[in-house]
């Protein structure tokens, strides 16, 4: 397997070959609530990794209104992946639960007008939107598709 992670205890493992079609960067009061600060993702096509272990399910509205069911570590509730109504058939997996985080870098940054004044990127970013990007995570994701 190309990448592995694993929630804070272990319970819950991930692996897959691919690297993600999309990194991004949400700053929505949702998952600011969720996180302490901010959530980056790695999105993924739900089939292309593979979860281990026992997690429960939380279902909340998003920044966008749809809704978003988070999978939980039963063990440490670490949130191991989301899923959404609004995006059938993809999965987002925070960026922290790879063994080798730091191998991924945002591209996109959605809900920039509830971002924290002192948030800042590298310059890794290449689009910035406003509000909840749909079109531009639709888009973005099917750019990538080309490829992998």
């Amino acid at each position: 397997m190309k990448y592995r992670g694993q929630c804070h205890c272990g319970d819950v493992k991930c692996e897959t070959d691919l690297s993600p079609m999309l990194v991004l960067q949400c700053n929505c009061n949702s998952c600011r609530k969720k996180t302490g600060s901010m959530s980056v993702v790695c999105l993924y096509a739900i089939e292309e990794i593979k979860f281990t272990g026992k997690t429960s399910q939380y279902t909340y509205k998003g920044g966008s209104g749809g809704n978003i069911f988070a999978e939980h570590c039963e063990v440490c509730h670490t949130r191991v992946y989301n899923t959404f109504d609004y995006m059938e058939g993809m999965a987002s997996v925070p960026i922290g639960i790879f063994e080798y985080a730091s191998e991924f870098s945002p591209k996109l940054e959605i809900w920039t007008s509830a971002k924290l004044d002192w948030l800042k990127d590298d310059g890794c970013i290449q689009n910035h939107v406003e509000d909840s990007g749909v079109k531009e995570r639709l888009v973005a994701l099917l750019e990538k598709l080309e490829d992998r």
